[in-house]
């Protein structure tokens, strides 16, 4: 019995090795896999690898501000940038940076902030401006603007500290009603807390807002934030159906005899891959239109846009998946190329880990994916309110994959 469960053994791995090609993809795709997305969340684990670049706008006059951005910088979390190839960042080039993909945050400090730091009698506040891009979600935003309000309070107390002591020591006397301890105590508690703690306004808000020129009525919530990543994910899922059916119809001769009618080649593989395509589009309406109304996710100001964007993300998936059908073989190719390319580029254009949070080196590898392209046009139509003139250049590229992975394809595709 052992004799033969080993005779059969060894037959299912003689099979299994006749296709080195199947071989080092099954190897090859976890592999891949796990390289990519540790390097995408080294940030989270290891910060000092993954540091989130923070542009700073300093407008005060005086100390104050340098000083919490210098505490700021000194966290390995983050890094401090108040300079852009030699200029002192202002608010204008940040909002710049920030809305071609440069950078994702900022902080607008404004001139009066150690001013009104610095006050004890007057009960003046001021405001940080907290530059976002929308698409950076409230898991990574919300904690940066918690540690900042951490360091104002801390910086507040330090700055109020020593004129809180002279304002005890000028305001205390020998003798002393009980209305005036009263009074006295209730000052003293203001002064010292600067109305940052059980105040009724603090004397620092720190305000998120959006770049100029994006149309953010309110910040996107979990399904703008996560459905076109995932619609992204999905639709070049189609891969696997196109290439799977190119290699039964190869293997079934079905290719050979359509060979044998009046129809040109080309005509042939257009009527094939043109129903994938169709596919695409059906499921792109379907994501979208159903979280639209299942979710009330806001589909943006421009469906024409939109349309655009998704005609041209839909030509790339079939084209990946006419390049498969030209490169792969065998069953075992199709399906270990297919999901090492679609797991790796998938990871790679941000559609599971946002790209901002990426070392720099990732985010510029990701723009070889069509991925990364489609995923921030959805974005910008989505979340940053864009219209088709700004998706364009996105959907332009999504072409240009699309022409190089049918061209590829098509020139290595067999027909037996």
């Amino acid at each position: 019995m052992l004799q033969q469960i080993l005779a059969l053994t060894w037959k299912d791995l003689k099979i299994f090795f006749k296709d080195p090609g199947a071989v080092v993809l099954i190897f090859l795709q976890p592999f891949m896999f796990i390289v990519v997305m540790s390097y995408a969340l080294g940030g989270l684990f290891e910060p000092e690898k993954g540091a989130i670049h923070i542009l700073a706008v300093n407008q005060d006059r005086g100390s104050q501000a340098a000083a919490i951005l210098q505490q700021l910088d000194a966290l390995d979390a983050f890094v401090v940038e108040t300079r852009w190839e030699g200029q002192p960042l202002t608010r204008e080039m940040a909002e710049r940076l920030i809305v071609e993909g440069k950078r994702n945050l900022a902080l607008i400090f404004p001139p009066d902030f150690s001013e009104v730091l610095g006050q004890i009698a007057e009960r003046h506040s001021t405001r940080i401006v907290f530059l976002a891009d929308p698409t950076a979600s409230a898991q990574v935003v919300e904690p940066i603007q918690g540690t900042l309000q951490g360091l104002i309070e801390r910086r507040v107390f330090i700055a109020r500290m020593p004129k809180g002591i002279d304002f005890l020591l000028d305001t205390l006397a020998p003798q002393m009603s009980r209305e005036q301890r009263e009074a006295f105590k209730a000052q003293a508690e203001q002064a010292s807390s600067g109305g940052l703690v059980g105040g009724d306004s603090p004397v620092v808000i720190v305000e998120r807002e959006a770049p100029t020129g994006m149309r953010v009525e309110k910040y996107p919530n979990t399904f703008q934030q996560n459905v076109p990543g995932y619609t992204i994910y999905g639709l070049f899922w189609i891969v696997s159906l196109l290439t799977s059916s190119v290699l039964r119809e190869r293997r079934e001769g079905t290719f050979r005899r359509l060979l044998a009618a009046p129809m040109r080649r080309a005509t042939i593989l257009a009527g094939k891959f043109l129903p994938y395509y169709l596919i695409n589009l059906v499921q792109l309406l379907i994501m979208l239109g159903a979280s639209s109304l299942l979710f009330k996710m806001s589909l943006g100001y421009s469906p024409l846009g939109l349309v655009v964007v998704s005609l041209a993300a839909a030509a790339a998936s079939t084209g990946l998946g006419v390049l498969i059908a030209g490169l792969a073989r065998t069953d075992s190719q199709v399906g270990g190329l297919t999901v090492l390319l679609l797991l790796t580029m998938s990871a790679l254009g941000g559609c599971f880990v946002p790209r901002f949070i990426m070392p720099d080196w990732l985010k510029t590898l990701g723009l070889i994916t069509p991925h990364a392209w489609a995923l921030d046009a959805y974005q910008d139509l989505l979340v940053r309110g864009y219209g088709l003139r700004e998706v364009l250049p996105k959907a332009g590229a999504l072409l240009i994959f699309a022409a190089a992975f049918f061209g590829i394809g098509i020139s290595r595709f067999r027909f037996d």
